[in-house]
């Protein structure tokens, strides 16, 4: 016990940063960044991971410390980006399928209609926040706050505390590549909510043929309801195929985070 404890305190900077990579992480990753999770929690909680993982780090293996204050805040910062970027990749899940949502929703007539989200408190698409609970509880019956943990543990192994500064052609590369995650995160949103989008254009046309062999047809009174009615039946058809494309997703995901961490790597 007593050489737990000495060890604790020898390498308590070790730990420090250890713990910023995680804090990183909370802060970002999907269930762990809501305001739910109490502040104070988080920082337990990040404490306790890090700690963890410091305690299973063989002392073989900890990294040289910067001992001048402007280097050891560097690498402070190198952590606290590492986590935050790992989180934000995971993120990046919900937000295509709060964006295909959003599609869905000003197809339909809901552009003007938002709801209020148990989870943030804000104003969001009303079927983004449909699916986004689908998501989200599919996430953790899959144990996706646990792979995240698991992640979190790899990114140590793959990169230790006190990796080497970033480099101007490293930190371009990240940027170039949270570039490209932003076009595919659009690009994957768009597919979730094409199925949708296909079968209310098929609708806006039938209308519009009704409206020229039809003129008396008030189609402004008959095409709202019948478009919400139609979007909705076709979004309770298709909730199995959303279902089936979150293991999809997940992959993405994963393989998203490993690209970044090779990138890191290969420096």
């Amino acid at each position: 016990m007593e050489t737990v404890i000495s060890q604790f305190l020898v390498h308590l900077d070790i730990l420090l940063m250890m713990m910023t990579r995680v804090a990183g992480i909370l802060v970002m990753a999907p269930l762990f960044n809501t305001p739910g999770f109490n502040n104070y929690a988080k920082i337990g909680f990040a404490f306790f991971v890090a700690l963890t993982l410091f305690l299973a780090m063989p002392a073989s293996s900890y990294p040289e410390v910067p001992t001048d204050l402007f280097h050891f805040t560097v690498t402070i910062t190198q952590e606290v980006v590492i986590g935050l970027t790992i989180g934000f990749i995971f993120q990046l899940l919900f937000a295509a399928i709060m964006t295909a949502g959003q599609f869905i929703d000003y197809q339909l007539g809901f552009g003007i209609i938002n709801v209020a989200d148990p989870l943030w408190g804000t104003q969001v698409p009303m079927t983004g926040l449909f699916l986004q609970m689908i998501g989200l509880l599919f996430f953790v019956l899959a144990d996706g706050h646990l792979l995240i943990i698991q992640v979190l543990a790899d990114s140590f192994r793959l990169i230790p505390v006190g990796t080497g500064p970033f480099t101007a052609e490293l930190s371009g590369s990240i940027a170039a590549y949270i570039v490209h995650l932003f076009v595919s995160t659009f690009l994957i949103a768009l597919q979730l909510a094409l199925p949708i989008l296909g079968v209310t254009i098929i609708t806006d046309v039938a209308l519009g043929i009704m409206a020229r062999t039809v003129p008396q047809l008030n189609i402004f009174v008959v095409g709202l309801p019948l478009k919400i009615g139609v979007g909705i039946f076709f979004l309770w058809v298709l909730i199995p195929f959303y279902i089936e494309s979150l293991n999809y997703l997940f992959a993405i995901t994963l393989s998203n985070v490993e690209g970044f961490l090779s990138i890191i790597v290969r420096q």
